[in-house]
């Protein structure tokens, strides 16, 4: 790969975190590609016991040109759920962090997610993660403490841009989920369905559930027939970051058709005493498709009970 200068990429920031150096003890994220960057959180200290916290983070880092990213790698401190690498048009100060509002993701803009263990999240063929110029790097970073006590948290991104020489087409996301779920105590579950508006040649498809999920289905309704794209009749905790996945290559993807229904079933056994809400627990069905209509990231929300951006 061409060596080339973060300095032709960005306006502001050169892959330094917006909080400086400090970390969490023995937080020790691996080092930023050398053509690449790292957005570092700062620290969030004391997040309480049994608690869920989604935490948004406004970095340092504005684009002066579009940037393709490759491939990022995520990395949390205990406790940690998920990191997702997201872009906005509306600046706020470097090292802005707090509990992330609904009206703050409805300006945020999907690059591309990652757990809490350093596995990479990466486009394949010569598929990108596109990012506009002018956009500002956000961080989400999400939190379950589970545990009896409280713990001072940290979350890390390393972004690994595409070459510039190279050639690339977009990777959009596609999910279908329920924000508005409310898991009660014991057996309970609930059927999702988001109707295409467009077709969507799809590379990538999980089905996404938290500890007490104990089944999910994923189906597409085509022309009436329903075929099954995920059966997982026995959900393990250890699913939630290490799911079962449908893979294509590019150039050879799974068609999904305008008219068609995506559905997602969940069940859970809600052991708790309490009932669950999203965050502790979901129902999400999430895929990344072949974005040559320039569609962006896509998302169908029962609340809403229509498809909007994220």
């Amino acid at each position: 790969m061409r060596r080339f200068s973060l300095l032709t990429l960005l306006a502001l920031g050169c892959g330094q975190a917006a909080s400086g150096p400090d970390r969490v003890p023995g937080f020790d994220p691996a080092p930023p590609p050398p053509n690449g960057m790292q957005v570092l959180s700062p620290i969030v200290h004391g997040i309480q016991a049994g608690s869920d916290n989604e935490i948004c983070t406004w970095s340092d880092i504005t684009l002066s040109r579009t940037m393709d990213v490759r491939k990022i790698t995520g990395f949390q401190t205990e406790t940690g759920h998920h990191v997702v690498l997201y872009y906005t048009n509306d600046y706020q100060p470097a090292g802005t962090t707090r509990p992330c509002t609904d009206d703050d993701m409805s300006t945020f803009r999907f690059i591309a997610g990652a757990g809490a263990e350093g596995l990479p999240s990466e486009a394949p063929g010569s598929l990108v993660f596109r990012v506009p110029a002018k956009a500002q790097l956000v961080l989400n970073h999400h939190y379950l403490n589970a545990s009896a006590k409280p713990y001072d948290v940290q979350s890390a991104i390393n972004v690994f841009p595409a070459d510039p020489a190279g050639t690339y087409t977009p990777s959009g996301a596609l999910t279908v989920t329920d924000t508005g779920i409310k898991v009660p105590p014991g057996l309970s579950h609930v059927d999702i369905t988001g109707v295409l508006q467009h077709d969507f040649n799809l590379w990538f498809l999980i089905p996404h559930m938290h500890q007490w999920g104990s089944s999910i289905t994923i189906t597409r309704t085509h022309q009436g027939q329903v075929e099954k794209l995920f059966d997982v009749a026995h959900w393990d905790p250890g699913f939630m970051f290490h799911p079962p996945s449908l893979n294509r290559d590019p150039a050879t993807p799974y068609a999904l058709n305008t008219g068609d229904a995506l559905s997602v079933h969940c069940e859970w056994n809600n052991t708790t005493q309490k009932t669950l809400t999203f965050g502790f627990e979901m129902c999400v069905g999430f895929g990344q498709y072949v974005d040559t209509q320039g569609l962006g990231n896509l998302v169908w929300d029962a609340p809403g009970m229509n498809w909007g951006g994220f």
